[in-house]
């Protein structure tokens, strides 16, 4: 994120430590709904920096978050959105591109450490990597499960349960029983890369992931 975003979600932090746990509790919530808005997350603490005020006013006098804000949450949330600007498509497209970047990484730095493995022992050829049918799609499940539990743990912030719960564990364990499945029967090889260049490709999109942090919000 750039610095106007960072300086704003540190006094953020700050000033919800002025709340009541409660209130907090509540404000919380409200920042995980936010997450998953169309909306840059620089307009996201713009709203929360305004939400805490709000808060932090009604305590003041006595007034508790349901006093502030009203009982329903969700509504109030989706009543500020709609009167933030959404985020063009090229921009949604680029901020879901940086938020799967960090997974992206670690999927990769896993793969190799069992590539490597398997060069220890024996079954691969040094110093060359195959990348499989199994290895793409099973990372593709993977991600894609991860920005699922995302969405879904966001859209549902305001009425947690055992439902849903139940849900994100359903869907976490069917697509990382999928993804093992693709990486132990689809074994057809799709190309190959050197060592070198396995190495160097995470610190590359752990790189783009930088720029594009620093440009977008």
């Amino acid at each position: 994120m750039n610095k106007r975003t960072k300086l704003l979600l540190r006094e953020n932090n700050e000033a919800e430590k002025q709340l009541s746990a409660a209130a907090q509790q509540i404000l919380t919530d409200i920042v995980v709904y936010l997450r998953t808005a169309p909306i840059s997350l620089y307009r996201q603490e713009s709203v929360r920096r305004d939400i805490t005020q709000m808060l932090l006013d009604g305590e003041a006098r006595g007034d508790d978050a349901q006093s502030v804000i009203g009982n329903d949450y969700q509504t109030f949330c989706d009543s500020v959105i709609s009167e933030i600007p959404p985020l063009s498509a090229s921009a949604r497209a680029l901020t879901a591109l940086r938020d799967i970047l960090p997974a992206t990484v670690v999927l990769l730095v896993i793969w190799l450490i069992g590539r490597l493995s398997e060069y220890a022992i024996g079954i691969a050829a040094w110093p060359m990597l195959t990348v499989t049918v199994g290895d793409i799609l099973g990372g593709v499940l993977l991600l894609t499960a991860a920005s699922g539990a995302v969405t879904l743990i966001s859209r549902t912030s305001f009425s947690p349960g055992a439902r849903t719960s139940r849900l994100l564990f359903v869907i976490l364990f069917l697509c990382l029983l999928a993804a093992l499945c693709a990486g132990f029967f689809l074994e057809q090889p799709l190309f190959t890369m050197h060592f070198l260049l396995a190495l160097v490709l995470p610190l590359l999109l752990l790189f783009a992931y930088k720029l594009l942090d620093k440009k977008l919000d």
